[in-house]
Order: structure tokens, then sequence, then C-alpha cells
């Protein structure tokens, strides 16, 4: 797999910026951007994708300058959003810091992390993120579209996933799947408390263990351990199915024994 690291990609972008002559923004007369801050000043401190597109989609350099900086809190989304779209125009798959927001709304392209930090790929509707280490908090929440790899993850991975997939190689975190009304996720380690928590729809499978109160009050989608599942699995469940090879006490009465 070809990778493209950011200093080629700013290297290309910037020979690209010479033979097109002066960038749109000077000509445009918007105020100059050199920084997050710059930029944050004209999206605002609540900025959408649209917004940041229109000033730096069409400046690669310029984006790619951006990117290289390092957000901090107050420019994460920025940031993110910015990730997501130098993905989008990379001829090959992306190497970039681990930050958080890594991906945000991204819709094609690929994305590879060396480690992670939370809210990577949030929101994205296609594309691919690879996490060659673990990652943090909120891995791909409410993703609609595209797939996530990681090494593990911490919490509330997939949380509101609409769609795509999300394979940990080893373990994640509690509330996996929380809320899902789509998607498919596995975990090939063992997964901890409330995974599949208000599950409406979708699929979790769940190599190893997985703790307690799996599937708590979930109204649809499948659930399939191949380890054994903590006490109170499928807990005031309304819909959906859980299966799994031994369950803890107080499971709920339609859940399945796997003989396989």
């Amino acid at each position: 797999m070809m990778k493209m690291k950011l200093s080629r990609f700013m290297d290309e972008a910037y020979e690209g910026m010479a033979a097109a002559g002066p960038s749109r923004l000077k000509s445009q007369k918007k105020g100059l951007i050199f920084s997050l801050e710059d930029l944050a000043e004209q999206v605002g401190s609540r900025p959408v994708r649209e917004d940041v597109e229109q000033l730096v989609r069409d400046d690669r350099g310029q984006m790619e300058m951006l990117l290289s900086s390092k957000p901090g809190k107050k420019y994460a989304l920025l940031w993110g959003y910015l990730s997501g779209m130098a993905a989008e125009m990379s001829d090959g798959p992306l190497m970039l810091p681990g930050l958080e927001y890594a991906g945000l709304e991204m819709r094609h392209g690929c994305l590879l992390l060396e480690q992670a930090g939370s809210h990577v790929g949030e929101r994205m509707a296609g594309g691919r993120i690879i996490v060659q280490g673990g990652a943090g908090d909120y891995l791909g929440q409410e993703m609609a579209g595209g797939g996530i790899i990681a090494a593990g993850c911490r919490d509330y991975a997939f949380r509101n996933m609409q769609g795509g997939f999300g394979l940990i190689r080893g373990d994640a975190g509690k509330y996996v799947g929380l809320g899902n009304s789509g998607g498919r996720i596995v975990v090939l380690g063992s997964c901890g408390e409330r995974a599949g928590w208000l599950m409406h729809s979708g699929s979790l499978y769940v190599r190893a263990d997985a703790g307690d109160y799996i599937g708590l009050l979930m109204s649809g989608g499948r659930i399939r351990v191949r380890g054994r599942a903590g006490r109170r699995a499928g807990w005031r469940k309304r819909g959906g199915s859980i299966s799994a090879t031994g369950f803890g006490p107080e499971a709920a009465e339609d859940v399945e024994l796997d003989m396989g």
C-alpha cells in the first residue's frame, strides 16, 4: 500500500501553487489565513465543514500548513475537518498525527495513524481510517459509512453508529455500539460493560468475553459473543438477539447459547 507522508503531500501542493499563481483567497480578498487561529476568526467558534471548505479547499499548500500546526483543544475541530479533507485530496493513504477528531466527517480516502486520540473518525461517511495502535474514546462516533480499523480503543466506540464498519483487533472499552442504528462492529478481543446498550439495528461481534449488561435495553440488531457474557445480559431488552457461549447471572430469558 502506498503511503504519503504529510511532508511529501505539502511539497506536491506547493508545486501546484507555483504553477497556478496567486491563491484564490488573496484574489477574492478574503482574510489571510496563516494559522488555525486565523481560520477560526473567519468560521467562528462552532465551525461546519462547508465553511472550512470554502476558505481552504482549493489551496492545498495552505491546508497542509495548517495541518502541521498543533491545534490543542481549542482548534481540534478545525484540525479534524482539515485532516479529512486532506485525505480526500491525497493520491494515496495519508499519514498524519493521531490527534483528536482526525478524519472528522471524512467522505473518502485513507488516513493512517500510529496512535489516535478521542473522536477519531467522528461522523465519517466514507473512506478508511487505520490506527496502528490504540484509539481513545468515541472512536467512529456517529459514523454513517466507511471503515475504521484500530488495534484497540477506549470507551464509547462507534456510539450512535448508522453505517459502515469498525474492526478492533484487540480489546475495546465500555459502551461499544451504544445507540447504534446500523453498521457492523467486530471486536477480536474482549469488550467492557454495556456493549450494545440501546442498540436499534446493526451487528456486534465479540470474539472473546463481554462485560456486564451487554445488550441493555436494546430494541433490534444482533449481538454475538464467542466467549462468555457477564451478568444481566439483555436486561430489559425489547428486541434483537444476543448469543454467547455462556452467560452470567440474571440474563434475559430470550438470550441464546451459542454452541458453535
